[in-house]
């Protein structure tokens, strides 16, 4: 049995992927990925084909469509990928007991996992257009809501009735600055106004700052 491999900062984060034929066939998703998305940076995802990305990859088209069903199965892939690094933080780091440093590193979690993509492509993500940030039900927020419902003596009352509207304001905090230091071409250092911004959000919510 193997695994499929992300690596986190110094983390390792496995996937299980199962017997010899499922990791060829792993592999091969694996390579149509990397192929596109250094395609879909450089010439931006409407003026790649799907033929061309088949090609560089060493693949058929049949393969291409056995692991995704269109070019936007290639960007959900990219946020399943963060999903799976985000249910990693929840099992290393639920049990911690300061809620106001847990959600700020959730969060800078959040930026640094951002950063770990070519600043080209992080640029062409963040748009208006990408449905996907709103798609409901993502482990990404799924496991913020986890941590505040599991500390709700915490919080505000509002928001202990309002997690959902709790979780999407710091997504949308936190992806307004991403989509602003895209604006200003990195002009700005991005974790540490992130955390500023954060810290200002948090102290507004929770009944003390510990």
């Amino acid at each position: 049995m193997g695994y499929n491999v992300f690596r986190y900062g110094g983390d390792i984060v496995k996937e299980t992927r199962g017997t010899t034929r499922q990791e060829k066939a792993l592999e091969t998703k694996d390579k149509i990925y990397e192929v596109a998305m250094k395609k879909f940076i450089t010439k931006g995802l409407e003026h790649t084909s799907i033929s061309e990305i088949c090609k560089e990859a060493g693949v058929s088209i049949g393969s291409f469509y056995t692991h995704f069903e269109n070019k936007e199965g290639i960007i959900y892939e990219t946020f399943r990928r963060a999903d799976l690094n985000f249910e990693h933080f929840l099992q290393e780091e639920r049990n911690k007991q300061n809620l106001y440093e847990l959600i700020l590193e959730y969060m800078e979690y959040y930026v640094d996992f951002v950063l770990t993509y070519d600043f080209e492509f992080i640029r062409r993500f963040y748009n208006t257009g990408n449905h996907y940030f709103v798609k409901g039900k993502r482990p990404m927020q799924e496991v913020l809501k986890t941590i505040l419902k599991s500390r709700q003596p915490k919080l505000n009352e509002y928001y202990v009735k309002n997690t959902d509207e709790l979780v999407d304001m710091l997504f949308m905090t936190s992806r307004g600055i991403i989509f602003h230091w895209c604006l200003k071409e990195q002009s700005f250092d991005l974790q540490e106004v992130s955390r500023k911004q954060m810290e200002m959000v948090l102290k507004s919510v929770l009944l003390e700052v510990e």
